[in-house]
């Protein structure tokens, strides 16, 4: 891959992207509500009848094994009155409305109402709940609002081959471990921050000797679709966090808000993004294993990430937000480095391309100031 830069510096985003309302509105609709969002693992809801709900902004969800043991996903709406059909996760075998108890099946046909036999001409094969597009990629979820969006593979060419390559088992691993919290700060500086190494050597020092090797750490635009890979050599310190033996580091991000990660040796993690406002959005931190339980060597990572990178980013992301309020912030030029390497935030410059290719201000493909050719 080669990468073609302008003579000039490029600048950050305008601190409006980050903090204006009426442009978050924009990214709602014409990034959010049009691009494919992780939901869950799989193995959350393997069996006939199990479920899991979440919220995009304004819009419910929910995901459901059905009867043929096909996954479905609906807006998580009776077709009533609005009312929200079902909450967290569990497993049903009809999905009954508890405001009027209007009931469904598990392909979201409604199949009774109260007293309907008492209106004329209620057709109740007529009314379904309406369908969301929902594809298994690696044994993970995901839905996409928008009926036109091509599929995941067509998004991400060659996404699922790198990462088979790494980790040929993935497709066997199920849920072990996840935990949350709002950031407090903006979707895209949440992104930002994951998808530079910048920061890392001054900031995670725990998490430059612990996993990576930073002398081979590199983050680049990958094939043709909207992808980011981050790669690395296993550390080479004395102080990893465990002993490391297989597959090197990566970490794919799926434009806009997803990332599965396979650490050294085939260890498997995902980070994803659901924004809640303009200035907060809730970051999930999930582990995988082979039975879904938490070896030793997995609770120490676990722990050892939370009590590092996790909380260091926390505070990172918490105090740019509040400097991107500032009355007194200039954008300054980012460095950009076609050669790569940890100190570069040409990942940056790609995630602006891509933001406002999708907000309309630049044309996708266009000569803009960075670009990837294959």
């Amino acid at each position: 891959m080669s990468i073609k830069t302008t003579s000039e510096p490029i600048l950050g985003l305008s601190a409006k992207y980050f903090t204006d309302d009426q442009i978050h509105q924009q990214i709602k609709y014409k990034v959010f509500f049009r691009t494919w969002q992780f939901a869950c693992h799989e193995s959350r809801i393997r069996n006939k009848g199990d479920y899991l709900t979440l919220s995009l902004l304004d819009q419910d969800i929910l995901v459901v094994r059905d009867a043929k043991m096909q996954l479905q996903a609906f807006y998580n709406v009776c077709q009533h009155r609005g009312h929200r059909l079902l909450e967290g996760q569990g497993n049903k075998q009809r999905i009954s409305c508890p405001y009027h108890a209007w009931t469904y099946d598990l392909g979201g046909q409604l199949i009774a109402a109260p007293n309907s036999g008492s209106v004329s001409n209620f057709d109740v094969s007529s009314i379904c709940i309406p369908k969301i597009r929902v594809e298994n990629f690696l044994g993970f979820i995901f839905i996409n609002l928008d009926e036109q969006a091509p599929d995941l593979d067509e998004c991400y060419p060659g996404v699922r081959a790198a990462i088979l390559d790494l980790c040929p088992d993935i497709e066997s691993r199920k849920f072990a471990f996840e935990h949350h919290i709002n950031e407090g700060c903006n979707w895209m500086t949440a992104v930002e921050n994951y998808n530079e190494c910048y920061h890392c050597k001054l900031a995670h020092a725990e998490f430059s000797k612990g996993i990576i090797d930073p002398s081979s750490y590199r983050i680049a635009p990958f094939g043709r679709g909207r992808v980011l890979a981050h790669t690395s050599r296993p550390t080479q310190s004395s102080e990893a966090w465990y002993e490391m033996q297989g597959s090197d580091y990566a970490s794919y991000y799926l434009w806009p808000t997803s990332s599965i990660q396979i650490y050294p040796g085939g260890m498997v993690n995902t980070y994803y993004w659901r924004p809640l406002s303009v200035d907060d959005v809730c970051v999930y931190r999930g582990w995988y294993s082979e039975d879904g339980e938490i070896t030793e060597t997995l609770q120490k990572v676990i722990d050892r990430d939370y009590e590092t990178t996790f909380s260091e980013d926390l505070k990172l992301v918490r105090n740019v937000q509040r400097g991107l309020h500032s009355i007194g912030y200039r954008p300054g030029p980012l460095i950009v480095d076609p050669a790569g390497g940890i100190d570069n935030e040409l990942s940056i410059s790609v995630l602006h391309q891509w933001l406002r290719e999708s907000l309309g201000e630049l044309q996708t493909n266009s000569n803009s100031n960075v670009s990837t050719d294959p």
